[in-house]
């Protein structure tokens, strides 16, 4: 009987301990998933990057939470370079030695993933968002935000790592 009541005392230390590491792991910065326009965008830049026979992006979810903040910044200021300069300096000082960033933008009025073939296409037609899309950056994130109008801002960082 005694080695069963400790077997129970092990067993409540034992869940008293995973709650508590449970609750010292709680993050304060929200949750972001990424949304299946997203996700297109990243998969329709990567098909061109492959018909230019390019390497594929690798998709960098801090890129992309940054990307989906300038984008609702973007939305909320109507300024699409509300806090882009700030956004910018913080993503270049998080990873040193200091990795060149890019950035596109792109509204547009329906998150339909088929919408995300017209905006990599408008950017194909401009010479400087071509140049973008055709550098040798490795990493990328693209994020969007909503409006209440149905417009859709759009925020896509390219990322170059340099040893």
């Amino acid at each position: 009987m005694k080695h069963t009541r400790l077997q129970l005392l092990h067993t409540f230390l034992a869940i008293c301990m995973v709650g508590i590491i449970v609750l010292s792991c709680k993050k304060d910065e929200p949750f972001y998933q990424v949304d299946a326009f997203e996700t297109e965008l990243h998969r329709n830049v990567n098909k061109y990057r492959q018909s230019q026979g390019l390497s594929d992006l690798v998709f960098f979810h801090d890129l992309f939470v940054e990307a989906r903040q300038q984008s609702a910044a973007w939305k909320n200021s109507g300024n699409p370079t509300e806090g882009l300069d700030a956004r910018m300096d913080k993503i270049i000082e998080h990873w040193e030695p200091v990795n060149p960033v890019d950035v596109l933008l792109a509204t547009i009025n329906s998150k339909d993933t088929a919408a995300a073939r017209i905006v990599v296409e408008y950017w194909i037609q401009n010479s400087l968002s071509r140049a973008v899309l055709m550098d040798d950056h490795i990493q990328s994130g693209p994020g969007i935000a909503e409006g209440d109008d149905g417009t859709v801002y759009i925020t896509h960082f390219f990322m170059k790592i340099h040893d």
